[in-house]
């Protein structure tokens, strides 16, 4: 519940002793004096007795009330009535400091009574040109407006019914103060009496300066304005009492976006060298157009690059999701750590999709990361990232995600392949389960042939495409547990929870930075679970339990699951070699998941601990198949696994790799919170608090005085604090202030420092334009996955059963009296 404020408070600059006989002015108080506010006012402006209505007067005063202190823009701070407050009914002649303060306290009133108030006119002096007549009326003056047809393409706004209404208060200059020269009463419309209806009048819709310190916290952490009303109404006991509706929070937020745009790629810029001063490893670069533009941007943390040397071996890199103002395409570098969890390698913004432009990105990545070259990319089907690949990162091996080009296939043969099952299924079956590019070859000219589509332009344009996505001509390249650029995707989903995709690029610094504490903290649970935690055996193998106390958690899940997956096959000894034996593993019945129906063959070397699979997943993801440990354990030979088939990156952290992240991570012993958000907690715990004390405070008249006087005690020690602090900062200054004097007479004058060449490049960057998106705008609907999939059919008409319609239905021909072709179609 927002913090009451004191009786002095409430008053301060209103002279409560003037009367309506010490005003000279000749406006006259219109209308009869009718009861308002439990008071009665005369003609002369003399209070009366408490009127017949004081109960319901003081029922409706008290829930606290948020009242505004309005500027003529509407935009200034709101702040909290205590409970129980009635302001005092505005009178000619009654003083006020400030105009500002005239239409606080006329705001207020009219909160009480249940109408709002807006500024109608102004007037300046005409010998000095100063403001010396404000008139506040009520927000449904006016003549009432004529009924027009709205245009089709113009919005049909909700515009507040105008009944000529005139009520007003009206105030001149008298001097330094502000008499009220007019003031009427009477209204010309009902007013609202329900208190949880007052918050949508303009005047009294306005969030506190407190509480909008609060919303920019929880706005920082992406929550929505549905979620942000939902907390405030906890704080508040119910979403009734918030003194505002989420269309409000939505509107503030929305202009949070505003301060940043205006200055963005400066700030930006001015925030990476406010990073670089704590973290000097931090790395960032930007290219500017002939207009001084940002045209490409591209920046990494010294964590990333302390890592990189680590996870070269496989990184994603997709520019499929666009999510700033200036619809740059976002081109982020994405890795895989030892626990099998995406991490971030850097990130970039590019004007274009051009090869230009990735030719310069792929260089700073390359400059950020000391010329470490990736080993293997994976990345979407784009020609111009194609050709930036082969000028930059020489020799690696580029892959094509499978799932963009599956979705291609899906459209233009989807259709095709409809009524060509067979087809449908030997094309999956041999995408996915050729174990050599010789196999592939073989099997795709079978297939082509046998289904009469030789000649057919898409097949012939996917298989030029082959060596490309096809897993295989993959089989001995490292690409653990994808063939799709999933890892880029799943980090766009995860960063779409932080970002909006009309945020500045400050902003989605400030969350993608965000989003990298989250991995850190992930990283962190996984470290504490492969030291602190372990699990339960699947089997009675020696070497599962080699595994699990040498790899990372995730990794020996899912070594796990391989290891299950060996009482889906039998095995059966083929011949021998040299070397060793040669077994064939097949399945047992049916198809095994991710290896589907087919056979596989293991050749084994058991003096020397040598399995190799032609499924190849040892070379593909690190880890040794399932096959290979069929044949393991067909020959006994599970005690231990094999050392050479250990792979470093998996393996749990040496000390020698976490000790420098957590010595450069420790936080000071005694570190707390910031000034700024221990006081953002505190003014959350003490809404919280209030709000349970509310509950039981408004029981009774009693339990009410007990919350006034308490207050008014917490009111008067606080301000007794706030001076006594105010008179100890100005000793603070003014002895500063002498020393400095003293200071500045011995000096000499400075010489003014000159700027780097970094500070005066950053000072020319100007916010990039829009830049044109990329074909037509993707389509919502849901599509297949890595396959060939079967269209969904359509259901008859008549039966609603798949596989015919109307026409050919037997119950409709079974019955063609009750089921016409006729009265179906019509």
């Amino acid at each position: 519940m927002p913090r009451a404020r004191g009786f002095e408070y409430w008053f301060g600059g209103i002279d409560l002793n003037a009367t309506p006989e010490a005003s000279t002015s000749t406006d006259q108080h219109v209308g009869q004096p009718p009861e308002v506010g439990g008071h009665r006012v005369d003609p002369q402006g003399d209070e009366a007795g408490p009127s017949n209505n004081d109960q319901q007067a003081d029922s409706r005063a008290r829930t606290g009330v948020t009242l505004s202190s309005e500027e003529s823009d509407g935009e200034a701070e709101v702040e909290s009535t205590p409970e129980g407050y009635v302001p005092k009914v505005p009178f000619v002649g009654m003083m006020f400091d400030t105009p500002e303060l005239a239409l606080q306290h006329y705001n207020r009133y009219a909160h009480h009574i249940g109408f709002s108030v807006k500024i109608e006119s102004s007037r300046r002096c005409a010998k000095d040109g100063e403001l010396d007549k404000f008139v506040y009326v009520c927000n449904k003056s006016g003549k009432p407006r004529e009924e027009e047809a709205v245009p089709v393409k113009q919005r049909n706004r909700k515009l507040t019914v105008l009944t000529d209404c005139k009520a007003k208060l009206r105030v001149k200059r008298d001097g330094a103060r502000w008499k009220v020269t007019q003031f009427v009463e009477v209204h010309t419309h009902e007013v609202i009496d329900k208190f949880a209806l007052k918050k949508y009048l303009r005047s009294h819709n306005k969030i506190p300066a407190e509480e909008k310190k609060f919303i920019d916290l929880l706005h920082e952490v992406n929550l929505t304005s549905g979620r942000i009303m939902e907390i405030m109404g906890e704080l508040y006991g119910s979403k009734q009492n918030v003194p505002y509706n989420s269309k409000t929070v939505s509107n503030y937020t929305a202009k949070l976006g505003n301060y940043d745009r205006i200055k963005d790629i400066p700030e930006l810029l001015e925030y990476f060298e406010e990073i670089k001063k704590d973290d000097p490893r931090f790395f960032y670069r930007f290219k500017l157009d002939a207009e001084n533009k940002v045209e490409n941007l591209f920046w990494v943390d010294s964590k990333a690059r302390d890592v990189y040397p680590l996870y070269n071996d496989c990184i994603s890199f997709d520019t499929t999701f666009m999510n700033n103002e200036y619809s740059m395409p976002c081109a982020p570098f994405i890795g895989i750590n030892r626990y099998g969890q995406s991490i971030q390698l850097g990130c970039g913004f590019v004007r274009n999709e051009s090869s230009v432009n990735f030719v310069w990105l792929f260089e700073r990545f390359l400059e950020a990361m000391d010329g470490l070259h990736p080993l293997n990319i994976i990345t979407d089907q784009d020609a111009a990232i194609r050709t930036a690949i082969l000028i930059v990162f020489i020799g690696i091996i580029h892959r094509f995600c499978r799932w963009h080009i599956m979705q291609k296939v899906q459209e233009k043969l989807g259709t095709f392949v409809a009524q060509r099952e067979d087809l449908r299924l030997e094309f999956n079956d041999v995408i996915d389960y050729s174990m050599t590019p010789e196999e592939f070859e073989q099997r795709w000219a079978n297939m082509v042939e046998t289904h009469g589509v030789a000649d057919n332009t898409h097949f012939l344009d996917l298989y030029d495409l082959r060596e490309y996505f096809v897993p295989a001509y993959f089989r001995h390249r490292f690409f653990p547990f994808l063939q799709t650029t999933s890892r880029s995707e799943g980090f766009n989903a995860v960063l779409k929870q932080y970002v909006h995709p009309h945020d500045s690029l400050v902003r989605f610094f400030k969350q993608y930075m965000k989003l990298q504490e989250r991995i850190d903290v992930t990283e962190d649970a996984h470290e504490f679970d492969g030291d602190e935690k372990t699990v339960r055996l699947w089997g009675d193998f020696p070497m599962e339990k080699q595994i699990l106390q040498t790899y990372t958690m995730p990794i020996y899940h899912r070594f796990q699951l391989e290891l299950r997956k060996i009482t889906s096959y039998n095995v059966r000894d083929i011949g021998v070699t040299e070397q060793g034996s040669i077994h064939e593993v097949f399945p047992i019945q049916g198809s095994v998941r991710g290896y589907g129906r087919r056979s596989y063959r293991v050749d084994a070397d058991v003096a020397n601990g040598i399995y190799n699979c032609e499924c190849c997943k040892i070379n593909r993801d690190g880890i040794l198949c399932c096959h290979a440990m069929k044949v393991m354990s067909h020959l006994g030979m599970v005690t231990k696994y094999p050392e050479h088939y250990i792979l470093p990156r998996w393996c749990l952290p040496p000390p020698d790799i976490v000790a420098p992240r957590d010595e450069r991570q420790e936080r000071p012993v005694g570190q707390k919170l910031s000034r700024k958000d221990m006081r953002l907690l505190r003014y959350g715990n003490l809404c919280s608090d209030f709000a349970k004390l509310a509950v039981g405070l408004a029981a009774s008249e009693k339990t009410n005085e007990i919350a006034e006087r308490h207050m008014r005690a917490m009111e008067k020690e606080m301000a007794d604090l706030k001076k006594a602090n105010a008179d100890a900062l100005k000793k603070r200054k003014s002895a500063k202030h002498a020393v400095n004097t003293n200071t500045a007479n011995d000096s000499q004058e400075s010489v003014p420092m000159e700027e780097d060449a970094a500070t005066v490049e950053n000072r020319k960057a100007r916010n990039p334009p829009m830049s044109a998106t990329k074909g037509r705008p993707g389509s919502k609907r849901k599509k297949g996955g890595l396959q060939l999939q079967k269209p969904k059919q359509g259901l008859c008409g008549v039966c609603k059963q798949p596989g015919h319609d109307a026409r050919t239905c037997e119950v409709r021909l079974a019955n063609p009296e009750k089921y016409s072709l006729l009265g179906l179609f019509h």
